[in-house]
């Protein structure tokens, strides 16, 4: 088992005994999502396919980290992140049709970082544009859980 195998392992049992309720297994467990609470919000979701590719999602949003060309790391630490982190998706419609999706987390700072940004080409683009933005807390209080945290990370850089 890689390290990366077995980060994903550890956060896998992570938030089976936290959100045993609002946690879904798909692909054969190789990719989980974590619902909110609120069905206006977004998931975060993180899938490790068989080939070693990490893709962490927020949203429809999505970042992939290859293990030939990126540090796996970062994607596991994003995952992690939103987990405690605020997190907002700004819907902008033109009408009532929506065509563009933002996804943004607030970093350590307290500025709000993009994550990133999804649209359509195939919108009314002559109708009024508005917009409407879905704040959301972390699922859970870092406090709580950073030993957890602290230790899902020693695998990473196999330090366990």
């Amino acid at each position: 088992m890689t390290n990366h195998e077995l980060t994903f392992s550890k956060i896998k049992e992570f938030l089976e005994s936290h959100f045993p309720e609002r946690i879904s297994e798909y692909e054969d467990g190789t990719h989980l999502t974590l619902d909110s609470k609120n069905d206006e919000e977004s998931s975060i979701w993180i899938e490790l396919d068989e080939d070693g590719q990490l893709t962490v999602g927020f949203g429809i949003s999505h970042l992939h980290y290859d293990p030939k060309y990126d540090d796996l790391n970062k994607g596991f630490n994003d995952f992690l992140r939103f987990l405690t982190c605020k997190k907002r998706r700004i819907d902008y419609y033109k009408g009532k049709f929506p065509f563009k999706n933002e996804y943004e987390f607030e970093n350590e700072n307290g500025t709000w970082e993009n994550y990133g940004t999804s649209l359509t080409w195939a919108f009314p683009f002559w109708k009024k544009t508005t917009k409407k933005t879905t704040n959301q807390n972390g699922f859970i209080n870092i406090t709580k859980i950073e030993s957890e945290i602290e230790k899902i990370k020693s695998t990473m850089h196999n330090t366990v």
